[in-house]
């Protein structure tokens, strides 16, 4: 896998993007357990868990926009003189 390095982010359209190579190296785990390894599985870990939560915040957005939406327009009942439900 790869990922876009910091300086190509903001691009403008049309220009190549630079691609660097994807490493654990990259996303330390914000912590040191004084082992290689359980350093590498904690930095996994927490870039599963970073997906996870991506993925619950795109589905909060959703839902957000959805009740916006339905809040956004109401319906009207001019027998009643009211705007409302």
């Amino acid at each position: 896998a790869t990922r876009q390095s910091e300086g190509e982010r903001g691009a403008g359209k049309g220009k190549v993007k630079a691609e660097v190579p994807f490493t654990l190296e990259n996303y330390p785990p914000g912590f040191d357990t004084g082992d290689e390894q359980l350093n590498k599985a904690a930095a996994l870990l927490r870039l599963l868990y970073v997906s996870d939560l991506r993925a619950l915040q795109t589905q909060v957005n959703a839902l957000i926009s959805a009740m916006q939406d339905y809040t956004a327009h109401p319906k009207t009942d001019a027998s009643l003189g009211k705007v409302g439900r």
